[in-house]
């Protein structure tokens, strides 16, 4: 594998064509990586490995999933190898990685970003798993996918999702209620926004500001979701965004801000949200189930989709696989 390159790269133009990644076939090939956090122990590859084959996909597990090197599962080079070999692998029709937590920027200048994009395939994952799925589409233009990962429970609607857009190809409507009508997607400001989608967790996402390795944010849907952080640290990181270059999005999307407090402020965090999302003019909202809650949907990024800011709806507009 090549050193890893530190020079900077060009935002994709807003309407860059996308590469769609194969369809997953019934019965098709799950690889299970490790890209991020260690692993507490081989049950967790075993109950991953158990869920999907009972929702009759066979898989196959990375050669250092079960690695460990401090709070990371085995070195940056073992990490992204393994995360290659996937892409790489003809008999391997989509990749899960198997936990967030951090590491994933780490792996970033080490990827190859053209083999990824000559064997376009699903890639899933969410929380630290976000560094993956904004990168690799900024680079090659391919559809990632917000969703599970292998330490998920999959089952309920977490599955339904994951089959029907990932075999079944449909494309998905998200919102606008989780977890048995607890939360609900309301509008800050009203309207109807039409974009490619991006997103993801919003500590994963202003970390990688300045980087070269976010896709431009403008005429985008952006979307994003986070747990266990205070209000002060929740705009810290929103206004380091705007500065950075999130500008004149198309629309906006805060999902779930699990366990976030107030930090000791007079705002809370969702009030902190409410102000950040009311200061751009295009439709957004707040409360989509979107998060590290259950169930995790699987949402294309890269795709176009439709926000409908009043009926708390992000409805995507094409199949999301080849």
């Amino acid at each position: 594998m090549a050193a890893p390159r530190g020079d900077r790269i060009e935002r994709i133009p807003s309407e860059r064509p996308v590469l769609l990644p194969n369809r997953l076939q019934a019965g098709g090939t799950i690889a299970l990586v490790s890209p991020a956090g260690v692993l507490r122990s081989r049950s967790q590859v075993d109950e991953a490995e158990d869920a999907l084959e009972d929702l009759g996909f066979r898989t196959t597990v990375g050669r250092h999933v079960l690695d460990r090197n401090g709070f990371l599962a085995g070195s940056d080079a073992a990490r992204a190898r393994d995360l290659m070999d996937a892409f790489q692998d003809p008999d391997v029709d989509a990749i899960v990685a198997m936990r967030g937590g951090w590491g994933c920027a780490r792996i970033l200048p080490f990827l190859d970003y053209d083999e990824i994009a000559a064997n376009p395939k699903p890639l899933v994952g969410y929380s630290d798993i976000t560094a993956l799925l904004l990168a690799i589409y900024a680079r090659t233009g391919l559809v990632t996918f917000h969703g599970p990962v292998g330490v998920s429970t999959w089952r309920g609607l977490t599955r339904e999702s994951f089959v029907r857009v990932l075999v079944d190809g449909e494309p998905p409507v998200i919102g606008p209620e989780t977890r048995s009508n607890r939360d609900r997607t309301r509008a800050v400001r009203p309207g109807v926004a039409e974009g490619p989608v991006v997103g993801g967790n919003l500590t994963v996402m202003s970390a990688l500001a300045g980087t070269g390795f976010l896709p431009d944010f403008d005429d985008h849907i952006v979307f994003f979701e986070e747990v266990g952080e205070d209000s002060y640290r929740i705009d810290r990181m929103l206004v380091q965004l705007q500065l950075a270059g999130l500008r004149e999005p198309a629309g906006l999307a805060f999902g779930q801000c699990s366990n976030c407090g107030d930090g000791g402020s007079s705002w809370t965090a969702e009030e902190t949200i409410r102000r950040w999302l009311e200061s751009y003019s295009c439709p957004s909202v707040l409360g989509a189930p979107i998060g590290h809650v259950s169930p995790v949907y699987t949402m294309p990024v890269g795709l176009r989709a439709r926000l409908d800011a009043e009926a708390g709806t992000l409805e995507y507009l094409g199949s999301p696989v080849a």
